[in-house]
């Protein structure tokens, strides 16, 4: 099963996840997905969150993902607001060649998901993808190996 694992982190909790998860499910691909928006270092974390509320989308890089190679697509994102990202946003529309593979989401939060979860699957619906599960993480668990193994069964049961 070729596995492929998109995601968007900015205090390295899910990176930490999504390597770990990659190691774990012997990932073909991880690939970090960057905001190229310049923000200016006052209003960053206001603007970010105001985007991640009203569910926006912004410039990222790569602009482009191929996931035809892959059985299996996992897209990971920090939980802003109680959303994911505008950033994860935009990789759900940047996604090029979904055959039907499932995807699984990931969530990384410091107190509650919120509706990470539910807007995720919104937003994949909304291009067709079949949503084969999701998972939020607190940020206190993510050393916790038994997150780590929950995620992984999660991503092989959809395979």
């Amino acid at each position: 099963m070729k596995i492929c694992i998109i995601y968007h982190s900015e205090t390295g909790n899910t990176r930490h996840v999504a390597q770990h998860v990659a190691l774990e499910c012997g990932a073909e691909r991880l690939l970090e997905v960057l905001d190229r928006t310049e923000y200016n270092r006052f209003t960053k974390f206001i603007s970010r969150c105001s985007k991640s509320r009203g569910e926006e989308t912004v410039p990222i890089s790569p602009a482009s993902i191929d996931i035809a190679p892959y059985d299996t697509i996992v897209l990971g994102s920090p939980v802003w607001a109680f959303k994911p990202t505008p950033v994860i946003h935009s990789a759900i529309a940047a996604l090029k060649g979904y055959t039907g593979q499932p995807v699984i989401g990931f969530f990384t939060h410091g107190g509650m998901p919120g509706t990470s979860e539910e807007t995720f699957t919104r937003w994949c619906e909304q291009r067709w993808f079949k949503v084969a599960g999701t998972m939020a993480i607190n940020a206190k668990g993510i050393e916790d190996e038994k997150n780590t193994r929950e995620l992984v069964a999660l991503i092989k049961a959809a395979g």
